[in-house]
């Protein structure tokens, strides 16, 4: 006998239920959901279970070989993402009201922010907020608006070009935090004087991001904006490879201040440019779901880490 199906609707909802359905409607399915969650795809199933006997109807159904979300599972994937929200502010609001801020927050960022910005920050929090864990997680830049809006990170570092800028989507407010300038960046042992135009590099060869990416639009943006076309000896999506590759002496490129603490000291030879070539970094964050006292805490925390480090003063 099936003592679940006899479960009068209308109890609580169960949160696990609400990840799990979250998590497939997201990833499709219920092998990339598990995956998503860290649980097996047996687990999640239990949990969609859960779930449906607490709405009284199912919230999801066959589809081929896999699982589709039901009109009643659509509904209430739509409303998830604020009731977890409500939840975790709910928790860390109760775990606050006797001391410090604590609890996990998920700050997902793409490469170079990450290496640059995560270890002060963590080594930040450790001192001012011990019971905060802080977990970093690696995105794309063009993902980086898409994690906060459903939920999958609390907060978002990312980078907006002016020619290529950041998705702005609903339910997500972007915060700038500092504006850094591009430098152009050679092999020490280059000739190139302290101050140069653009123009000035036409017949030099570049190493370039590729072209679908921001940083790639950018960098070929400036040089079209300056008249012509940049020749590339190297096409690398990785700025640390792009670096090492200048260093040796390539090819040049275009670089900040961030981007250079991914190389050591002396290793590079910047070169300041007449032509103003910029980018922000910013932070993402919800812009409808409650704020949490913990995220609230590692939101100032990126804040002063981006503002008061010197690292991110030169060139600007």
């Amino acid at each position: 006998m099936d003592t679940g199906a006899a479960e009068p609707p209308g109890r609580d909802l169960p949160w696990s239920g609400l990840r799990a359905l979250r998590a497939l409607a997201d990833h499709r399915t219920m092998t990339a959901a598990a995956a998503a969650l860290g649980y097996t795809t047996g687990a999640v199933s239990h949990q969609l279970a859960a779930l449906a006997r607490a709405v009284g109807t199912d919230v999801v159904r066959p589809h081929g070989r896999g699982v589709a979300l039901t009109e009643a599972g659509l509904a209430l994937a739509e409303r998830a993402e604020s009731l977890l929200a409500v939840q975790r502010d709910a928790l860390d609001s109760a775990r606050a009201a006797s001391g410090d801020p604590s609890g996990t927050v998920r700050v997902g960022a793409f490469a170079t922010v990450a290496a640059s910005l995560l270890p002060q920050l963590v080594a930040r929090l450790a001192q001012s907020h011990p019971r905060i864990t802080l977990v970093g997680i690696e995105l794309t830049v063009d993902d980086v608006a898409g994690a906060v809006r459903r939920g999958d990170v609390d907060l978002g570092l990312g980078l907006d070009y002016p020619g290529a800028p950041i998705p702005r989507l609903p339910g997500t407010a972007l915060r700038p935090l500092r504006t850094e300038r591009f430098e152009l960046v050679s092999t020490p042992t280059s000739d190139l004087p302290a101050r140069l135009h653009l123009a000035d590099l036409a017949d030099e060869p570049w190493i370039l991001p590729p072209l679908p990416t921001h940083y790639g639009a950018a960098v070929r943006n400036a040089c079209r904006a300056a008249g012509f076309e940049p020749r590339a000896a190297h096409e690398v999506n990785d700025t640390s490879t792009t670096l090492a590759l200048v260093a040796q002496g390539l090819g040049v490129t275009l670089a900040t201040p961030i981007m250079l603490t991914l190389r050591p000291a002396g290793d590079l030879r910047t070169t300041m440019l007449f032509d103003l070539v910029e980018r922000e970094i910013v932070l993402l964050e919800p812009s409808t779901a409650p704020r949490r006292p913990a995220v609230e805490a590692v939101a100032r925390t990126i804040e002063a880490v981006v503002h008061g480090t010197g690292r991110f003063t030169s060139g600007l």
